[in-house]
């Protein structure tokens, strides 16, 4: 405990002298904005960043000034951005401290490079995979028109959704948010929602209020997408500009095995003020190694508050409660329930420092219930 205390200290000291070295994004050196013009706690998105998102990262009115060729361009700004995530005091009550004075590094690229089109291209290695350099993520757009854009793209089948919960992109803690981040039965060769696969997709706004995204996926961590069968949808309508209510489907065989699979799912996110609710509720059907049926759901719901004190330090308490099934756990023998609790203090708007808390509340009469202690910080620039 003591060494723990003795880190806090060091990190705090560390973060406070950094204090004055604002971190910025490419796109806010760009548009010579604050980050938070997009963003509320950073990474997650206001309305005005889902917009910006959708429209290939650029704002009506405004062009790229740096023109290499006519039909080429790119942001007048170096369109790269730089993520540091540091690690140095992780305990989980089942496993060993471990101390990851680094553990991640990335590159984010993400650029307008005609009118039409836009890259976003991320580069990263972590301890994990020994620092072995590795492309999550890497995203091609199209856009046409605020109703249509086509994107092709090798990362999660929901990319292009800009609100908060279906992406991984958009995760305020350590942990995976659970509805996207268990595989159920398995038979997307044991993939999960927010796995890596091959992707084809258009997604828009038909009417102002309502988003939706069509896609065509190859199987998870397939880099090929050989024989692509699977199909996803996505509805999400702003009933007001406060609460969005969606929906999604994913449909496919996996291509190995034969083996069926559907996710069919409803999530929400409300905002009032500085507070954020969200939640979504996956119901899962797989076909097992005999054929047979399985059916799993989970839900996932997460609430939190940007609280702005008097000298401009911004601090997000977070919490969030998961329960999810595997291996057909509608007889609750593989019925899980974890509970997180997290509060990060931004010391830039884009730069982060958080204590997280995880804690099993329920698993199965076969499992030991687990606990883990994260302190972490992510520094953006």
């Amino acid at each position: 405990m003591k060494h723990f205390i003795r880190i806090v200290i060091l990190l705090v000291i560390f973060l406070g002298l950094s204090f004055q070295s604002q971190a910025v994004t490419s796109f806010a050196k760009k548009y010579d904005m604050p980050c938070s013009s997009c963003h509320t706690a950073f990474p997650q998105l206001n309305q005005f960043g889902r917009n910006f998102k959708e429209a290939g990262y650029r704002i009506d009115g405004i062009k790229n000034d740096f023109i290499l060729s006519p039909r080429f361009s790119l942001d007048k700004s170096m369109p790269i951005s730089a993520v540091l995530v540091a690690r140095p005091y992780d305990k989980k009550e089942s496993g060993d401290k471990k101390v990851r004075a680094i553990h991640e590094v990335e590159l984010i690229f993400a650029a307008n490079i005609t009118n039409d089109w836009s890259i976003f291209f991320e580069l990263e290695a972590e301890d994990e995979t020994n620092f072995e350099p590795v492309i999550p993520l890497a995203v091609l757009t199209y856009n046409y028109s605020k109703a249509i854009n086509l994107q092709f793209s090798y990362g999660d089948m929901f990319f292009s959704d800009p609100y908060g919960f279906l992406g991984d992109h958009f995760r305020m803690t350590r942990g995976h948010v659970k509805v996207i981040d268990e595989a159920f039965g398995g038979a997307d060769n044991g993939g999960k929602l927010r796995s890596a696969r091959q992707n084809v997709s258009t997604y828009g706004r038909v009417f102002e209020r309502l988003f939706y995204s069509v896609a065509l996926s190859g199987g998870s961590d397939d880099t090929e997408g050989e024989d692509a069968n699977i199909w996803s949808g996505r509805l999400a309508f702003d009933v007001t500009d406060q609460l969005m209510i969606g929906g999604l489907i994913v449909d496919g065989t996996e291509a190995e095995s034969n083996r069926g699979f559907s996710r069919i799912g409803i999530d929400a996110q409300f905002d009032y003020e500085q507070l954020r609710i969200q939640g979504a509720f996956i119901n899962a059907t797989d076909d097992d190694i005999d054929m047979s049926e399985q059916d799993n759901i989970a839900y996932s719901i997460q609430a939190m508050y940007r609280l702005v004190t008097s000298n401009n330090d911004q601090w997000v308490p977070l919490i969030r409660l998961d329960n999810f099934e595997k291996n057909d756990g509608n007889d609750g023998n593989d019925e899980y329930t974890e509970l997180t609790a997290n509060l990060s203090w931004y010391f830039s708007e884009n730069s982060k420092v958080y204590l997280e808390y995880w804690k099993q509340l329920d698993v199965p009469t076969t499992k030991d219930e687990d606990s883990r202690l994260t302190l972490q910080a992510v520094v953006v620039f």
